[in-house]
């Protein structure tokens, strides 16, 4: 079973890092054979979006698992559902079931109608399969649940 996952470029000038590529490239050696990473994408729908796909075609995936910086967040946000415009799409994976065995993380019913929201769209479109995760500012403090509770997330 392979995962694509995905994160973002920082896009805002105080930031040193996205937290989501953060907690990926904290992985990223332990699952080098279980995983395909995607890593800095562009803060940008179509170009994000469109880079996503393609490696969803070239990859053929059994799973997508889409990261995204949520600064005002301080848990893990598993979104349930993406929307564009009036349309709204729902990820079949069982939210409820998953978090039970998470400490840090919680099921979101708002994937922030910003780039997150719509490549989270896009994905859902192409792959169903497809989870979306906020990760918060990591810090010295939530590292340790956070990276926990998301290795948890893809081993399930």
């Amino acid at each position: 079973m392979t995962i694509l996952l995905t994160s973002f470029a920082p896009w805002l000038c105080h930031q040193p890092s996205n937290s989501s590529d953060d907690l990926l490239v904290s992985i990223q050696d332990n699952y080098a054979k279980k995983l395909l990473f995607l890593r800095q994408l562009p803060v940008n729908t179509h170009r994000a979006s469109e880079r996503v796909i393609k490696a969803i075609q070239d990859k053929n995936p059994d799973f997508v698992i889409c990261c995204g910086m949520a600064e005002s967040r301080y848990r893990l946000s598993l979104e349930s559902h993406a929307r564009s415009s009036t349309k709204q799409l729902f990820t079949p994976i069982p939210l409820p079931d998953l978090i039970k065995n998470l400490d840090y993380s919680y099921i979101s019913d708002n994937a922030g109608q910003f780039v997150c929201e719509e490549l989270y769209f896009q994905v859902l479109k192409h792959h169903p399969r497809a989870l979306f995760v906020h990760v918060p500012l990591l810090t010295d403090k939530n590292f340790v649940i956070i990276q926990r509770d998301f290795q948890k997330i893809i081993s399930n």
